[in-house]
């Protein structure tokens, strides 16, 4: 039988539909372009690894989901708070897709693996610290200190909680993550003005309750 061109279906789109019907991972290079029906030679000539691939899924999430963003009138015209919204609750939606691949590929979230992934890390970095750029010069966000590295860090630690909290929610819709992130979200930014405190209350009051015995 011919083997695939590598251009009738991407490698990550392979990586997925290996792990759906496996539930794991491939346990060799050789064993995923067995599957493939593709020549070992052209997995090399766009993935170093298996893990270099698996980032590569990740990056596709984020990559995709920030291109459809530009290219969403409505978006550009939003502040740079409802951006940050609107990249959260688009990325936890393109997640639910495919979240068993998600919690799977993620690991742990108290050590989460996902900190190995340094060129999808890279990619949120740079977007979160472009939108605190466009913030500062909007007079959204103080401009006081080094922020926008700040803002792309705190932003980055928000993802991998809210990664976590999606992980464990029960609610119905997971409407307890969208508040997780609405809430969040308000609070990094009320950090900066003066509604740090109230906002910072009606978070961890928010926490409380998802986290208190039914």
């Amino acid at each position: 039988m011919k083997k695939k061109s590598v251009s009738e279906a991407s490698m990550e789109q392979q990586y997925m539909a290996f792990f759906e019907e496996h539930y794991r991972r491939p346990n060799s290079v050789l064993e995923f372009v067995k599957y493939c029906g593709v020549a070992e030679g052209d997995f090399y000539a766009k993935h170093s690894s298996l893990e270099h691939l698996e980032e590569s899924v990740w990056m596709n999430m984020a990559d995709g989901l920030i291109h459809r963003l530009a290219e969403d009138e409505t978006y550009m015209a939003y502040s740079v708070r409802e951006k940050t919204l609107a990249f959260f609750f688009g990325f936890f939606e393109e997640a639910l897709k495919h979240r068993s691949f998600v919690l799977y590929s993620a690991g742990d979230l108290k050590n989460p693996a996902l900190l190995k992934f340094k060129r999808f890390k890279s990619t949120l970095s740079e977007y979160f610290e472009a939108l605190a750029v466009a913030g500062i010069e909007a007079e959204e966000l103080s401009g006081l200190g080094n922020l926008s590295r700040w803002y792309a860090k705190g932003a980055l630690a928000q993802f991998l909680f809210l990664l976590n909290f999606w992980k464990n929610d029960s609610s119905s819709g997971f409407e307890a993550t969208d508040e997780a992130i609405e809430r969040s979200v308000n609070l990094i930014f009320d950090l900066a003005g003066m509604n740090a405190l109230e906002s910072g209350l009606g978070f961890a009051r928010f926490l409380f309750r998802h986290n208190s015995p039914a």
